[in-house]
This record gives C-alpha cells, structure tokens and sequence, in this order.
C-alpha cells in the first residue's frame, strides 16, 4: 500500500503561483505538503504539461503513469497529511472516498480501476472532479482530527503561516554554536544547521516562536523574530528585519520582511517592505520595493478569486502573491492582494493583477506590454547563470507551456505585443 498524491481544480484558484509547480509543491511555512509525509508518495499526479518538471522535482516518484494499482490510497495536495492516519486508511480493504464542501472535494480514496481511470484523467486535464461519478462509499469528516486541513485559496497560506513554521521549526536539531554577542530573546528553540554563521549583535527573538538558520546560511547583523525559518545558504544582509517568516534556499534578503514565504534562489537584498506575501521562486525585487498589506479602514482585504470574482479573504492583513520569476524595478509600490504573474516585470505604483509575461507601467504613463517568449528564457537562463544554475529543457518547457497557457489572460486585460517604453 502507498500513497498518491493528486492535484484537484483547486490550483485554480492558487494562480499564478501554481502554473509552474503543482499545488502539493508550493510551499505553506518551510515546507510543502508534499515534504510534510512521513511517508513519502510514490505516486504524483499533475497537470499534464507539469508532468515533466514535477518529475524533475521528484525522481524518485512515479508522475503521471500510465497504470496505477489497486493497493493506493489518494490523497488531496492541498490537505495537510496531518489530517490523515495512513496506517488506519492502508487497513481499509474496500474502495471508499473522504469529501468536504457538502460532497464537492475530494480529500481521500481508494478506488477501483475505472475510478482511478477517471481520477488520472480529470487531474492530468486540469478539471473538476464530480465526485457523484465516483462510485464508492462517501464520507464526510476526517474524524475531527487537530490539523491545518484542506486549504483552498492563496491567502491560506498566509492564514496558517506561523502555526506551521513554529511546528516545522520545533524539530531541527542544533548543529553549530552562536557566538556570545549574539541574543537570544525567550526560551523557544534556537537551531542552526551546519556550517551556518550568525555575526556578533544579531538578535534573535523567540519569545512567539523558534528560529532555525540552515546550513551554509549567513546572518549579518539583524534582527529576527520567530517563528521564522532562514533555510540553506540564504545570506541575510546588515540591519535586515525578519519576522514570522520563511527565507528559501539560496536566497538575499535585506530591508524588512514580515510574514511572507520567500521561495527559493529570490533576491531581496536592498531596503523596503514585503509583508504578508508569498514570494515564488527566482524573483528579483528591486531597491525600496515595497508590498502594502494593510487597509487605511483596517477592515478585511479583497482579492480576485480564480474565477476572477472578488472575495473577503477573512483577514485584514494580506499583501501579494508573486508568481515565479517576477522582476521588480527601483520604487515598486504594490496594492494589497494582487496577483503577480509569472515572469512580469513591474514599474511604478501596482495597483491591480498583473498577467503573466507582461511588462506592468500603466501608473508611470507606459503602455503595458507582453514579453517577448525568447528574452523571457535568455534572461531566467542568465539568472540561473549567477546561481551556478543550468536550465533544464524541462523549466524551459514549462516556461513555454506557460506562456501560451496565459494569452488570453493578457488579452483580457489589454496587454499588447511591442517595445515597451516611458
């Protein structure tokens, strides 16, 4: 018996941050769910023009087969595997199906041939699943169990951010002594990984939650404040302020960031505000960039739903959400709860969604415009360059797949082919 995970429509609603990884690799606190398993899934279905990539990502699983077996549970990407017993399921011998939202989600199965046919084929598109299709015995709770559960939209993230980083960093294990002249404020864990450094006069405040710095990280003079989790080889520039945060591998950080997941190989490394945000993977923000995150009324932030409706997100601090590759320039000012898509480069004052691969200066007086697909690749493979990084054919893929999967987004939204200018 193993476990499958599998995406559900719901990746909608997580764009653009999920058009370039599946939704059970984006990250909620330090890790994905997918990293949360204990037991590792054998078994990953994805969008079909993922699949490459996200086998990349996960050589050792098995991405979109052509066969599966009759001895697998499936489980949801986007529900926390703290809400399922594996060894309880794994002992139930009959095909069944656990659902929320009144029958409409699957969250758990074990289904017969024709079923899991079904299942590959509305995922690997990308589609609904009805589960009125599925003909299995339905169950509506996860037996109450204590647990982050099913997420649904991006600012999920934000909402659950310092419970899961206080639980993923209450596990690592210290492996290197801090000098004398760095504090530690409070009693909650303090872990550093291998062959990390944090200079004399950092301040590291564990009063809310602990702190752990990865291995190879690099901590200059600053202050952080836990639950925050710096991980491998991340550099923390001088007087930078980190609080309830999440700094990804390879990563520059400088000026203030506050309860934001910052993904992997992201530079941030001059003075300005990022706060309540999810940053993706192999963004560049320029010097005093800066997110709003809170309303003048204080009252609950709105944003566009994946069906492009507005929503109450329920919280009143929500700041942006950052596709892959983003570029910012010098003095980007963004609204609260905008969507950034994959690879635009941003200008002036943001103050609506930007499409992917688009160039953004509606509020400095230029006309937005989209990216040319070639200068799109040559610029991310140069980045990677000044990473020790090669692109793969399968990001570059992707990166093409994207881009012809959102024109009618930047058609919608006006967004021309031509030479972007001021």
């Amino acid at each position: 018996m193993s476990i499958a995970l599998f995406e559900d429509s719901h990746w909608q609603n997580f764009a653009p941050i999920s058009l370039t990884r599946a939704t059970f690799d984006i990250k909620v606190g330090a890790k994905s769910f997918f990293e949360e398993h204990q037991l590792a899934p054998e078994i990953l279905l994805t969008r079909e023009y993922l699949a490459c990539i996200t086998a990349e990502r996960h050589p050792n699983c098995k991405v979109n087969p052509s066969s599966i077996g009759s001895d697998i549970v499936f489980v949801n990407g986007l529900l926390h595997p703290g809400a399922i017993n594996p060894e309880r399921l794994f002992n139930i011998n009959h095909t069944f199906a656990i659902t929320a939202g009144g029958n409409k989600r699957l969250l758990v199965a074990r289904l017969d041939s024709k079923d899991v046919e079904y299942l590959q084929n509305r995922v690997t598109g990308g589609k609904s699943i009805d589960i009125r299709k599925l003909k299995v015995e339905k169950l509506s709770d996860l037996e109450g169990q204590d647990t982050q559960g099913i997420i649904s939209e991006p600012w999920d993230i934000v909402r659950v951010l310092e419970n899961s980083l206080a639980t993923q960093v209450s596990t690592m294990k210290n492996e290197t002594q801090l000098g004398e002249e760095v504090t530690i404020v409070g009693s909650n864990t303090v872990a550093v990984g291998k062959d990390a450094a944090v200079e004399d006069g950092t301040v590291l405040d564990v009063r809310d939650g602990g702190i752990y710095i990865g291995p190879g990280a690099y901590v200059a003079a600053s202050r952080i404040v836990g639950p925050a989790y710096i991980d491998s080889m991340a550099q923390v520039k001088q007087f930078t302020i980190i609080e309830a945060s999440y700094i990804g591998h390879n990563c520059r950080i400088g000026g203030e960031v506050e309860h934001c997941v910052i993904s992997d190989h992201t530079n941030k490394t001059h003075a300005g505000f990022i706060g309540h945000s999810y940053i993706g993977e192999w963004v560049n923000i320029g010097a005093m960039t800066t997110t709003s995150d809170l309303k003048m009324t204080y009252g609950n932030i709105k944003m566009k739903s994946g069906k492009n409706m507005k929503m109450d997100t329920g919280q009143n601090k929500i700041g942006s959400f950052f596709a892959d590759m983003v570029k910012t320039s010098i003095g980007t000012l963004i609204y609260s709860g905008r969507r950034i898509g994959v690879s635009s480069h941003l200008h002036g004052l943001v103050a609506q969604d930007v499409p992917s691969f688009t160039i953004y200066g509606t509020s400095i007086g230029a006309r937005n415009v989209e990216l040319k697909l070639d200068s799109i690749i040559e610029t991310q493979r140069k980045m990677m360059r000044r990473r020790n990084q090669t692109m793969t054919k399968a990001f570059e893929q992707m990166i093409k797949d994207v881009f012809a999967i959102t024109v009618m987004d930047r058609k919608r939204m006006g967004v021309r082919r031509g030479k972007f200018a001021l």
